[in-house]
């Protein structure tokens, strides 16, 4: 420790050196993936390949950056002196995507594209079934372009396959009493505010008010303390779902589909519960359980707002309502820290964005 004061001065110095040595050698390895598109002069039927390529690639050769990356979005979530780090990470990929946007003629869409990459290859850093995993991200991509290109949206057998292959396998939520509910929740907090490396049981006890042997009797190790973090944090966003969907039956029309997403986007922002959750099961195969619900079961609160938003004209499936899912995690994730009114403003702008996406889908559907 005394030789890391005495070359940093502090352990924030240290982290800030190790995440602006990341953000050279990812920008070197951006601007090589860039190389790559003036090679297919940004002809669209090349982008599905390239995307997945970009995300596969980011997620498993560039591991270490990948997680250099997310452990920079903590620290800026968490600290005000960090938020420069996190920030640098977002104007790294806003520049990226903006190059490779006009590569291929994205316009105003490009937003779209560089919102979903920053959730998906977050999500394809967890290993479930390499063959199912890499299947699905290119249905992914071809879904993503059908939004771009105004396209169907196209079949995708292997995710529907590893949905449902997660549905069968995802555990029961148990019966809880009154004190594990209580453990439960103060561990979610303690996520929350001081991510995995802080969620001991004696941190959990004092968060919960009760002895460290009642917390040890409900939740004997830490996997089984993770465990009930992260039932709490999927109750609390299953909560939040159908709070949202109340509102909107509620609201009689004083609000649209897309005021109401906004808002309930905006609530969630700065809340990094899940993150910490997708990073601890990235990183230990003992967490790999939760690999398979994180990756498939998203986006299910998404497909009736997409329904309105498509004017009830078609169904929505769930690649394209894990396309949104992952659209509105990021804007989570990337506005955190901005200013309250510019951040509201930006994510309704986005989310203009997204609609128009959803609608063109709509007309080629009609077309067809």
């Amino acid at each position: 420790m005394s030789s890391i004061y005495h070359h940093f001065g502090s352990l924030e110095h240290l982290f800030s050196r190790t995440q602006q040595a990341a953000l050279e050698r990812a920008r070197c390895w951006c601007d090589a993936q860039l190389h790559l598109v003036s090679m297919v002069g940004g002809d669209m039927a090349a982008f599905p390949g390239f995307f997945a390529t970009v995300v596969d690639e980011w997620a498993n050769s560039q591991r270490q950056l990948a997680f250099a990356w997310r452990e920079g979005q903590l620290l800026g979530a968490r600290s005000v002196a960090q938020r420069q780090v996190s920030e640098g990470w977002t104007a790294l990929w806003a520049d990226f995507w903006q190059a490779a946007g006009e590569q291929f003629g994205l316009g105003s869409k490009r937003i779209v594209v560089e919102r979903v990459f920053e959730n998906e290859s977050l999500l394809h850093m967890l290993r479930w079934e390499r063959m199912l995993d890499r299947a699905g991200l290119d249905e992914f991509s071809r879904g993503l372009a059908a939004w771009l290109t105004g396209s169907k949206m196209p079949p995708a057998p292997w995710r529907e396959a590893a949905r449902s292959e997660a549905q069968r396998t995802m555990p029961e939520l148990p019966q809880r009493d009154g004190t594990a509910v209580a453990v439960m929740e103060a561990a979610t907090l303690v996520l929350e505010q001081q991510g995995v490396a802080g969620l001991t049981h004696r941190a959990v006890a004092a968060q919960a008010g009760l002895t460290l042997g009642v917390v040890l009797h409900k939740f004997r190790t830490k996997s089984e303390l993770l465990a009930a973090a992260f039932e709490g944090v999927y109750l609390s966003n299953l909560g939040r779902a159908a709070r949202e969907t109340e509102a909107a039956q509620a609201s009689g029309g004083d609000l649209s589909m897309l005021d109401l997403l906004a808002r309930g986007i905006h609530r969630s922002v700065g809340k990094v519960g899940m993150e910490e959750l997708t990073l601890a099961a990235a990183r230990d195969p003992a967490l790999q359980q939760f690999a398979s619900q994180m990756r498939y079961l998203r986006g299910r609160s998404a497909r009736g707002a997409l329904e309105q938003i498509a004017g009830g004209k078609r169904r929505i499936g769930h690649l394209e309502a894990a396309l949104f899912s992952s659209f509105a995690s990021a804007q989570i994730r990337v506005h955190t820290g901005a200013d309250h009114e510019l951040a509201q403003r930006s994510i309704r702008e986005e989310l203009e964005v997204v609609s128009a996406c959803v609608r063109n889908v709509e007309s080629a559907e009609e077309d067809g």
